[in-house]
């Protein structure tokens, strides 16, 4: 199972090497206008966000143009769980595990708080399966929770199939630049 992750790790990665910048913003912009139309974002009052890094998609656009209308929170990695903290501006952002970009510990919003989870992932499938860096840290975060959980993606990360676990948390929705699966 690990070696069929690793391959599908491999493939979905070059296909993202390969994305230019400016395709991958055009991308971005259609999946984010397609999250905010759903039904699930327009209710939700807290949202559970990923500060994007290369390669995902982009959403510090989506984050500005929210975070003072809905509360945003942001992951930062505390050993190995995740935590949320309020998103109050790109000044209160600090590099974190892994380089990326996190909330500087601030006010803490936790699981039962979140109406709304937002998620990257490296693949998702049709079955709504997603595919994460291999850490867990949101399979974790996510096992005791029953809200909505959206997996945001370019379409050439959606497969037929992706090799799954027992632990993998399965998506609400996945959304990509044409469909919402």
């Amino acid at each position: 199972m690990i070696n069929e992750k690793e391959l599908v790790r491999k493939e979905i990665n070059k296909r993202k090497e390969s994305l230019s910048d400016d395709t991958a913003a055009d991308l971005s912009q259609k999946i984010c206008r397609r999250l905010i139309q759903t039904e699930a974002f327009q209710k939700a009052n807290r949202i559970a966000l990923y500060y994007s890094i290369k390669g995902e998609v982009e959403t510090v656009s989506l984050i500005e143009e929210w975070y003072r209308k809905k509360k945003i929170a942001l992951p930062a990695v505390s050993g190995k769980d995740l935590l949320f903290y309020a998103y109050t501006g790109k000044e209160n952002l600090a590099a974190g595990a892994f380089g990326i970009r996190e909330p500087k510990p601030s006010e803490l919003i936790t699981r039962e708080e979140i109406d709304l989870f937002i998620l990257p992932g490296i693949a998702f499938d049709h079955n709504r399966n997603r595919m994460g860096r291999g850490k867990g840290y949101y399979d974790r975060f996510l096992s005791e929770t029953n809200k909505p959980v959206i997996g945001l993606c370019f379409g050439f990360q959606l497969k037929d199939r992706i090799p799954t676990e027992k632990h993998d948390k399965k998506m609400t929705f996945v959304i990509t630049e044409d469909k919402i699966i």
